[in-house]
């Protein structure tokens, strides 16, 4: 009995693997996912009923399927009745994909510790086992934002009352900002309709005078309502610089905003969304942060796409707990709360999603309106989009070491529900997806390795038909995120995967963000090579993207040194995952050529050396911070000299040793993942997996 357990475990994972991969198929059906039950639940039935058919004639164990099948309609009910507001569709969907991965996990822990005998073996393997797991967890938490914002057939709306016009003060921080970039943002400012709105243009610690006095003359030419300060060494970056510009502001002054000095807001904006604050309890309001001038390149189009996940579908989840966060750009944010907090954190990058946790907790209410009111600009460069996800997904990291009490431990969340701690918690937490996915491509690359020097890492194995469901999982975890973006979005297959492709092309910038966050709280920011004036552009796309580049070659090399050395069913099962992780540091070689491809409009050209478009801070400097690329070449060469080299392999066993197969990592990101992200990096995926950001992060927070 005790040697069946674990292929009772497996053959439940296979069945709740296929069902939930029938079931995002199935959900690809128009008006399917958020469906009334007189048609969702017959669609489902269908689908658990087809499923159910074919493994029973492929198992021959009709019995057990038909009892897998009754567990799927339990889970699914309990998921229904747990969360009303859902479909039938997606309570099925997330309980498919539930189950699968409880399944699994199981099967896992199973054959780790049933051979579990030499104490090398049971630490690796149960190292892998707490990866899978933690993987799993941010697998299944991207999968509940899709079902929650895709699946309800409404979305409650908070009341507006437009008679109420409070005294409105929107701060522009700016830092080396070109004026033709900036001017267009006073302009559409000072076309704002409301009646009392003061725009303080705060120029923080721009160090040529000529930049900052062309600024600071605009603001006089556009008539009293602008208020210009030059911060001169000024302390603690745009936080620093914000705090200062609010205790400038008359007391009368009761809401603040912050408008970026790239961003062309609409006229209706203020008198649309201030009425919010008529309810005492409302103490901040956000719309999406949009962008514009990005249509005519392919590159653009998938980063804007990128960006959209998040407040397309990572807010609006939020939102139905009151658990959003304040993105900085196009907020409103009531003074007396920003004053009750003591303003905004200037150690902490992130200083307007932090601020909003702490809001939360003193028993305040955020409100989202979906709709943007503004578009501003995307950084031109991808050394400039990696800084600003640096920034995005150590802000995460340090949001989460300052606050790991408040949102953890019992009596420590002072006014926070739990669904307000979960979302912050796996909103900051769903960064270290890309770290989980470098430790797998670690883990992928030694496999391959060993494999091709017929060695057998002390670590536990995939064989049969087990090896299909990695890669199964993958596949719908993947389709998953991509259907979710191109569903709220409405952008083209082809728009969908470019944002994909953009938060993989993070993930390495992402990983080393929460790497240097965990090690240090008041860590350097991103600094990245220094680029030579008329450098070719694809030079400066392989310098953008070093490490990535690295990564990539040395998983397609031991891909192909595993299967010429050791050809086989499981190394080929192996080679497929590990040319996966090898395609998502490749992103960034892409992202990197693309971007120095894009048409530079007279726009683009000013813009292309703003602080907002390169991620340049005050006082920061640009040297690199990589690993060496020439040691990382040299280690991989001689690690494939010694694979080459390895003596051919003896007589084989009558059953041969399949290869070690540690389980691959799905990356989405919503970061942002954006803090920013669909991080995220990458996007939302499936079991045995690992987050998206772009973050997103996300998978990822959007752009703070």
């Amino acid at each position: 009995m005790k040697s069946r357990f674990p292929f009772v475990l497996l053959h439940a994972a296979l069945f709740f693997g296929a069902l939930s991969a029938a079931t995002t198929i199935g959900a690809f059906v128009p008006g399917i996912i958020r469906a009334r039950i007189w048609a969702g639940l017959p669609f489902g039935l269908a689908l658990i009923a087809l499923v159910t058919w074919s493994a029973a004639i492929i198992g021959q164990e009709r019995d057990f399927e038909i009892a897998l099948a009754v567990c799927v309609l339990v889970a699914t009910a309990v998921v229904r009745a747990s969360l009303r507001p859902w479909s039938w569709m997606g309570a099925q969907l997330f309980a498919g994909v539930a189950l699968a991965s409880l399944a699994y996990l199981l099967y896992a822990a199973s054959i780790t510790y049933a051979v579990a005998s030499d104490p090398v073996y049971l630490v690796a393997s149960t190292l892998l086992l707490l990866l899978e797991l933690a993987a799993l967890a941010l697998s299944v938490s991207y999968l509940f934002e899709i079902v929650d914002t895709l699946s309800r057939t409404s979305e409650p709306a908070h009341p507006v009352d437009s008679a109420y016009l409070p005294k409105v003060a929107i701060q522009v921080p700016a830092y080396n900002e070109p004026l033709e970039v900036v001017g267009e943002t006073l302009k559409a400012l000072a076309e704002l309709d409301y009646p009392d709105l003061v725009v303080q243009v705060v120029d923080n610690n721009t160090p040529d005078r000529e930049i900052w006095g062309a600024l600071k003359a605009q603001c006089e030419q556009l008539g009293p309502r602008f208020q210009f300060m030059h911060l001169e060494n000024w302390p603690g970056f745009k936080a620093g610089a914000l705090n200062e510009a609010t205790r400038r502001l008359p007391d009368e002054i009761e809401i603040i905003g912050v408008v970026d000095s790239d961003y062309v807001v609409k006229p209706d904006w203020l008198r649309s969304v201030v009425g919010h604050f008529a309810d005492p309890k409302v103490a901040f309001v956000q719309t999406p942060q949009n962008y514009r001038d990005w249509t005519d390149d392919q590159y653009l189009r998938g980063l804007y796409f990128s960006y959209e996940y998040f407040f397309e579908i990572t807010m609006p989840c939020r939102a139905h707990r009151n658990a959003i966060i304040f993105a900085g750009t196009m907020g409103l944010i009531r003074r007396s709360a920003l004053e009750e907090i003591g303003g905004w954190n200037p150690d902490v990058v992130t200083e307007d999603a932090e601020a909003s946790l702490r809001i939360l907790a003193r028993g305040h209410a955020g409100v989202y309106v979906p709709r943007a009111y503004g578009q501003g600009l995307m950084p031109l460069s991808f050394d400039g989009l990696k800084k600003q996800r640096f920034r995005w997904a150590l802000g995460g990291v340090q949001i989460l070491r300052l606050h790991w009490r408040r949102l953890l431990q019992p009596g420590h969340g002072e006014g926070l529900t739990v669904a307000q701690r979960i979302h912050y918690l796996l909103g900051n937490v769903q960064w270290f997806g890309d770290v989980l996915m470098f430790c797998f491509t670690l883990l992928l690359l030694a496999t391959a390795l060993s494999t091709a020097m017929h060695h057998q890492l002390p670590i536990r194995r995939l064989t049969g038909v087990a090896l299909g469901l990695p890669i199964a999982f993958l596949a719908t975890g993947l389709l998953r995120a991509v259907w979710a973006m191109k569903l709220k979005t409405r952008c083209t297959w082809r728009d969908a995967i470019a944002g994909l492709q953009v938060w993989f092309a993070l993930s390495w910038v992402v990983t080393l963000a929460c790497l240097r966050g965990l090690v240090r709280f008041h860590t350097a920011f991103l600094r990245t090579p220094k680029f030579k004036e008329g450098e070719a552009s694809v030079i400066k796309a392989f310098r953008a993207a070093q490490m990535e580049t690295l990564l990539a070659a040395a998983g397609i090399a031991a891909a192909l040194v595993m299967l010429v050395r050791a050809p086989s069913v499981p190394t080929i099962a192996l080679a497929v995952l590990l040319l996966f992780q090898a395609a998502i540091y490749a992103n960034a070689t892409w992202a990197g050529a693309a971007a120095e491809g894009i048409h530079l409009t007279p726009l683009r050209r000013a813009y292309r050396n703003s602080a907002q478009s390169t991620g340049a801070r005050p006082g920061l400097g640009s040297e690199t911070l990589a690993v060496p690329v020439a040691a990382g070449l040299a280690a991989l060469a001689v690690m494939l000299l010694i694979s080459m080299a390895a003596p051919p392999p003896g007589p084989e066993p009558a059953t041969p040793a399949p290869a070690e197969q540690p389980a691959p990592v799905a990356h989405p990101s919503p970061s942002a993942s954006p803090s920013a992200s669909p991080s995220a990096s990458s996007s939302p995926s499936a079991t045995p997996s690992s987050s998206p950001s772009a973050s997103p992060s996300p998978s990822g927070s959007p752009k703070p």
